[in-house]
């Protein structure tokens, strides 16, 4: 299966914002990298996208994407529930993240939201059709809920 253009449109537009951190695994063990759009190195081909910047480097089978979520969510992973933690998260057929996308400095030294911060999320999340959730198999699908356990709400 050939990569589908919102997961095309969206990974083209992540790699060009700054203060982003990818996010691999689960509780039990994860993986934070942070992206520098100045020096990233970014592919696609058939099926899947390469993502190098520095010293790691990320391969992902965009064909296993059936999902991709927009989350905000208290951001209780570093104590300030009266923050907000936004991300990009793409999940398999069977709900599991492959990789979350998290937007780092949303907020200023005194805790304000960054307005211009909040309008990259949002344009990105309205050039994929402003869904809370984008379901991109052909089979009728639920929606799947973002698991906010300990694991996945790191960053």
């Amino acid at each position: 299966m050939p990569i589908s253009n919102p997961v095309q449109n969206l990974f083209q537009q992540l790699v060009t914002l700054p203060d982003l951190c990818l996010v691999l695994g689960s509780a039990a063990a994860v993986c934070e990298m942070f992206l520098d759009p100045n020096t990233v190195d970014f592919r696609l081909d058939e099926t899947s996208i390469t993502l190098e910047n520095g010293p790691w480097h990320v391969h992902l089978d965009t064909a296993r994407i059936r999902q991709i979520a927009f989350v905000v969510t208290p951001d209780t992973a570093h104590g300030n529930t009266a923050q907000q933690s936004y991300s990009v998260r793409f999940f398999d057929s069977t709900g599991t993240a492959l990789l979350r996308v998290f937007f780092l400095g949303m907020y200023d030294a005194q805790g304000h939201l960054k307005p211009a911060r909040v309008q990259q999320y949002e344009a990105l999340r309205a050039s994929g059709g402003g869904q809370a959730v984008l379901v991109l198999s052909d089979t009728p699908a639920t929606p799947v809920a973002p698991n906010t356990s300990a694991g996945d709400t790191t960053r």
